[in-house]
């Protein structure tokens, strides 16, 4: 028994769900690395003699580290790495190209890298609390939720410097300063790397620590989940007839089958299982138990199944209680189920 359902009755509505984290220098073998990036000659470059971070599943080159951000997310259009007061926002390269986002990368960078299946879609935006401990001085570094870096120390004077710096919600080049409280940093949240970039006595170690008081990371990572209702109406009168064998007499089931395999059909220890095999047809029964022929009788509902074209069971909705099916009312169930 199938009904095909009327299109308006089926509602697909995405939504995003975050799932916080905390990660600390010492959890690398998660796939969370935190290494240097430093510019410098490429002339005659061999990796022999070049500074190197390495872990014990991967090793980031300090020089390379620098020229790949730096391509990835700072160079401009023209070539240029250094913003002049003249020039807009970076453009044409991997990052987010958000105007409300301000990047300068100097000749060294602090680079924390965190593995896609830690952050799904992408980081939150204004989720990030980078917290570097390693020193006499704890440094908290946060996101302003449009990709740049701050020290939390520094919070009102950063607030000051963003409302300064912006015309129209758009960074002016012309009224930046750097004044304390400035971006220390970027994050690129779809690609999971945060990078700062202020090479400050306060900030140049920041999460490059690998020691048991180093930093430690707290973020939410984002992913989109599809919420599928369906509006599964019976009908008056609709549904009325049963194909449960407990109805027939004796339970004597209410389906035929034949063929060298139907036996694959029926567990062992079933009515059917004789001398060791099974018998290869079975019949229908044609009896059935008397309360089927009484004027009350009615099935109760206790699943609906969903079938695509091909009818293939793709999803069983389970009701908390079996819910009588009444011939002269109509019904309406909803299958919800998240995917």
């Amino acid at each position: 028994m199938f009904k095909r359902l009327d299109p308006s009755d089926i509602h697909i509505t995405p939504f995003k769900v975050y799932k916080e984290f905390t990660v600390t220098n010492v959890d690398s073998a998660s796939g969370v690395y935190n290494f240097r990036a430093v510019s410098g000659s490429t002339q005659n470059f061999n990796l022999e003699g070049q500074n190197v971070t390495t872990y014990p599943s991967a090793s980031f080159y300090h020089l390379s580290s620098w020229f790949l951000i730096n391509n990835m997310y700072y160079m401009q259009k023209n070539g240029n790495t250094k913003l002049s007061f003249e020039e807009t926002n970076p453009i044409d390269n991997f990052g987010s190209n958000s105007n409300k986002q301000y990047r300068f990368l100097h000749t060294s960078a602090s680079i924390v890298s965190i593995p896609q299946k830690l952050f799904g879609e992408r980081i939150k935006p204004k989720s990030i609390e980078l917290t570097d401990d390693s020193t006499d001085i704890t440094v908290t570094l946060v996101d302003d939720g449009d990709g740049n870096l701050y020290d939390q120390a520094y919070s009102a004077s950063y607030a000051i410097f963003k409302s300064g710096s912006l015309e129209n919600g758009i960074f002016d080049y012309t009224k930046l300063t750097a004044t304390t409280g400035s971006v220390v940093g970027n994050v690129f949240y779809e690609h999971g790397v945060i990078v700062v970039t202020d090479t400050g006595s306060r900030y140049v170690d920041v999460g490059q620590k690998r020691v048991s008081d180093g930093y430690s990371l707290k973020y939410k990572a984002q992913e989109t989940i599809t919420e599928y209702n369906y509006m599964c109406v019976v009908g008056e009168n609709e549904f009325n007839s049963t194909l449960n064998k407990s109805v027939t007499l004796d339970r004597s089931g209410s389906i035929s089958v034949s063929g060298s395999e139907s036996w694959k059909l029926f567990p062992p220890g079933d009515a059917l299982y004789k001398s060791g095999s099974y018998k290869h047809s079975y019949n229908a029964a044609t009896d059935f138990e008397g309360f089927v022929s009484h004027s009350e009788f009615r099935p109760y509902v206790t699943k609906v199944g969903l079938y695509n074209d091909f009818n293939q069971l793709i999803a069983v909705g389970s009701l908390s209680a079996p819910v009588k099916n009444d011939k002269d009312l109509s019904l309406s169930i909803v299958v919800r189920f998240d995917a």
